[in-house]
């Protein structure tokens, strides 16, 4: 009887709840913040668990989960989020922030933020990513300057556009390595600064949404590996006056996304691991087809000659018809990823231009070849 006892005790004991707070503070690290604090009200054991967080991220949509709207938020609900954060802030332990995450559909004040950024940056923060939303203004969302000069921060996202500002000693972000931003309205001179003055900057993603601005985007960096673009348009017909230069010599990984395609300047680029080019347009159909193309051909083919380095190269469908007329050897090329929707005959053209290739996937299907498999088997694409 005894020795069931002990054996129904023992299977009951909670072993989680046993382990050194360290070790469930980690655990609960991986959890929305609001799901961390909530196991507060397990037991006395775990009701200062969460204070020593070394993620924490926030996001009004999980905690306004009653709200049928979480883009209209009544300014209760958002007060009420307002005040959630300030408390786990204020309450929780003074330890090294590893990620600090913000998801706001509704910030109703720019001190809020400025308050909670300085906050984890005053406590050692290495990653902060923000979406944020503020209602009825059309004006960008200034950072707080405590942000440039953090010798802690290596990783920002910024998923709303935000003003960025340097300061005036024009070094900023000294061990920032990741940077995802995220730009509504381009301005000239922005980029080249920004980008230059970040000393060990690795991986750098932007996305543009372009009104008809003139702009400049020169990125040069000489310790930048990953660099992906993404540009959108108000009018895909019309060629807007942007224009992309690009001086990385450690890049080893390089996406675009644009249409229609502008002048790209590509200088002391070495051997590139993988090139994605996606030059899609939803107008390069009916009679605008060969307008599209037409316009579009020199900027694609200039680009396509800059990356004939490349070992492994992703191309969409639209970019291939576009230079299918002018499109340049690849020597180092061994995969070819492409796109094909119609029109076979574009095939044999590309693997004439990859003489080393040895791999060709044609969506999720792989065909591992070499191209003198198709000359000595005569191999029909048309």
């Amino acid at each position: 009887m005894d020795r069931q006892s002990d054996g129904s005790n023992q299977e009951k004991e909670d072993r989680i709840s046993c382990l050194p707070n360290p070790i469930l503070s980690h655990i609960l690290s991986f959890l929305p913040t609001k799901d961390a604090v909530a196991t507060s009200i397990l037991s006395s054991r775990w009701k200062l668990v969460w204070t020593s967080l070394t993620n924490l991220c926030f996001d009004d949509r999980l905690c306004l989960e009653d709200e049928e709207d979480t883009d209209v938020l009544t300014n209760d609900a958002s007060t009420m989020f307002e005040n959630f954060v300030n408390r786990v802030l204020v309450l929780s332990y003074p330890v090294d922030i590893n990620k600090f995450s913000l998801h706001c559909c509704k910030l109703r004040y720019l001190a809020c933020l400025h308050s909670w950024v300085s906050i984890a940056i005053m406590r050692n923060v290495r990653e902060i990513e923000l979406n944020i939303k503020i209602p009825y203004s059309f004006m960008s969302v200034e950072l707080p300057e405590s942000i440039y000069t953090s010798k802690t921060l290596e990783v920002l996202k910024l998923n709303s556009d935000f003003s960025i500002k340097l300061p005036p000693s024009g070094l900023c972000f000294p061990s920032l390595k990741i940077l995802h931003i995220e730009i509504e309205y381009s301005v000239d001179n922005l980029t080249e600064p920004l980008f230059s003055s970040c000393p060990v900057l690795e991986d750098l993603s932007i996305m543009v949404h372009l009104h008809g601005h003139f702009a400049t985007f020169n990125i040069s960096s000489r310790m930048l590996k990953r660099l992906t673009l993404k540009f959108w348009h108000d009018d895909e017909l019309t060629l807007t006056e942007h224009h992309v230069v690009i001086s990385t010599p450690s890049l080893d990984y390089l996406s675009i996304k644009d249409w229609p395609p502008v002048s790209y300047m590509l200088y002391e680029l070495h051997p590139l691991t993988k090139v994605v080019v996606d030059f899609s347009s939803l107008y390069a159909i009916g009679r605008y087809k060969d307008v599209c193309y037409d316009l579009a051909s020199p900027y694609v083919v200039q680009l396509l000659k800059g990356i004939t380095n490349t070992k492994f190269l992703s191309l969409s469908w639209d970019t291939i018809s576009v230079a299918v007329d002018s499109f340049p050897t690849f020597p180092n090329l061994t995969c070819l990823e492409v796109e094909i929707l119609s029109g076979w005959e574009l095939l044999s053209v590309l693997l004439s231009s990859a003489p080393n290739l040895e791999s060709l996937l044609l969506g999720a299907v792989r065909i591992r070849l070499k191209l003198k498999d198709f000359k000595e088997k005569k191999i029909n694409l048309n």
